[in-house]
């Protein structure tokens, strides 16, 4: 018997010149195309801790002159944030496990061949993506259901998107049929496989549309402004936050001075408030995404090219 081949590593395998010189030009690009997503970032974060005289509107801020909380400050020194913020987290994890429960039992109800008028049901729930009723039919439906001056006017209505729905069917079309198969035989009913066998390994999908209902739930604000504007315990941390640029913008204080932060004399202006303001909004997103990103591409590009 002749001895096998031993495998030689691709590390080892000397690359052409043609590759080289991609894998310099993509890492040259990838990192400048990173610098132009972190510059602009960075500078936010400066104008937040700088003074209103010390900020350069003719180029980047790399440093603050002078550190500053007093734009965190205004945003902060409110009776009702504590309150907007529980809002908030509230309704971003209701409405997410919410929309993940009703998105994953639609996707999977519409991967069973023998479920009545399936065609006819999907061609149904595609219309609102190309249609929508406008504003006023859809205030005068929400205020007909009730649910003006309530929590579940955050929820109810962003529960099911059919754009979620068809990326989360096209992921379970890629599972194996004979798992299910197998399971059916065992006498497992619809439910067990759903639960035991097609949820566990839907880990990538439903991960990446949970990360686009959290960014959606904890940016959404315009709900608030049109259901519950006049119920200050249903605040959410969002509409807050931009009632406070209105109150800027009104009172004109564009320039240097002092903005009485209710009760408190700051040295802010609209522009480092508002990088403060952007600041407060972007960071719980910022921290959660690190536990969600490594099941982001293998989710998006399976449910968007399967089925």
């Amino acid at each position: 018997m002749g001895r096998e081949k031993e495998q030689v590593p691709m590390s080892y395998l000397k690359k052409s010149t043609s590759s080289k010189i991609f894998d310099v030009c993509n890492t040259i690009f990838m990192i400048m195309f990173c610098i132009t997503i972190l510059f602009p970032l960075w500078d936010v974060i400066v104008r937040s801790l700088s003074r209103p005289q010390d900020i350069s509107y003719m180029s980047l801020n790399l440093i603050p002159k002078k550190l500053t909380l007093d734009a965190y400050e205004y945003c902060l020194e409110n009776e009702g944030l504590l309150g907007a913020v529980f809002m908030s987290v509230a309704r971003t994890a209701v409405g997410t496990v919410i929309h993940l429960c009703v998105v994953s039992l639609a996707a999977y109800a519409l991967t069973r061949p023998k479920m009545p008028f399936r065609n006819l049901i999907q061609t149904y729930l595609l219309i609102p993506m190309f249609m929508n009723a406008g504003i006023i039919p859809t205030y005068i439906n929400i205020k007909n259901l009730g649910l003006t001056n309530s929590f579940w006017v955050y929820v109810l209505p962003t529960s099911f998107t059919i754009f979620n729905c068809i990326i989360v069917r096209n992921y379970f079309y890629s599972i194996d049929k004979s798992m299910e198969e197998s399971a059916s035989i065992d006498g497992a009913s619809q439910f067990k496989i759903f639960r035991s066998i097609i949820l566990p390994l839907s880990k990538p999908v439903l991960a990446t549309v949970a990360l686009w209902q959290l960014v959606g739930q904890w940016n959404a604000w315009f709900d608030n402004m049109m259901y519950n504007s006049q119920n200050s315990k249903l605040l959410t941390l969002q509409y807050m936050l931009r009632r406070m640029m209105e109150r800027l913008n009104t009172s004109g204080t564009s320039g240097v001075s002092g903005v009485d932060a209710m009760g408190v004399t700051v040295d802010a202006s609209e522009d480092t408030v508002k990088a403060a303001i952007t600041v407060l909004v972007v960071l719980p997103i910022v921290c959660v995404y690190p536990f969600i990103q490594k099941y982001f591409v293998k989710g998006i590009m399976v449910g968007a090219v399967k089925g």
